[in-house]
């Protein structure tokens, strides 16, 4: 089954990478804040170090695969749609793929609380978590929930 020669499940892709992303984010959040519990500061500047090396070892690959599937499906489905010229749906799927890269564009500032916890920043180490959890809130409200709300507006519009 397929609308204007692409695939209903393809149109789907961008829904479910960005939703996968986005839910991601949440759980990141989520997780790194219990570090920031008063009764476990001193505990928590002992265990980020090792943690984090740990924890964006195994989660950059995940978030950077949902990402590029993000940009990928939506780039897909503008170059396969036979008249995605003419379509309102257009501006959304071009809005999701640019939201999804944006993301990326966060590195440079992420990258410096990060670098410093995973060499231990001796005592230092929950100041920097801070720090990076405000970066990473600001980037998940921003890119991360913008390219959701894109990509979902594009697929509605589009089955429409």
């Amino acid at each position: 089954m397929s609308t204007h020669g692409v695939p209903i499940l393809l149109r789907l892709i961008p829904i479910m990478s960005s939703t996968s992303s986005l839910w991601y984010a949440w759980d990141q959040y989520e997780q790194n804040t219990l570090f920031r519990m008063p009764e476990l500061k001193t505990l928590s500047n002992q265990l980020l170090p090792r943690y984090f090396t740990s924890f964006f070892a195994r989660g950059a690959p995940r978030v950077l695969g949902l990402l590029v599937t993000t940009a990928v499906s939506c780039g897909a489905i503008l170059r396969s749609s036979d008249d995605m010229s003419a379509s309102a749906a257009k501006p959304w799927y071009i809005a999701g793929l640019s939201l999804a890269v944006a993301h990326l564009a966060w590195v440079p500032l992420i990258i410096s609380p990060v670098k410093a916890i995973e060499k231990d920043a001796k005592g230092q180490n929950v100041v920097h978590l801070e720090y990076w959890l405000r970066l990473h809130v600001l980037r998940s409200l921003t890119v991360d929930l913008g390219a959701w709300l894109c990509c979902i507006i594009a697929t509605v519009v589009s089955l429409s």
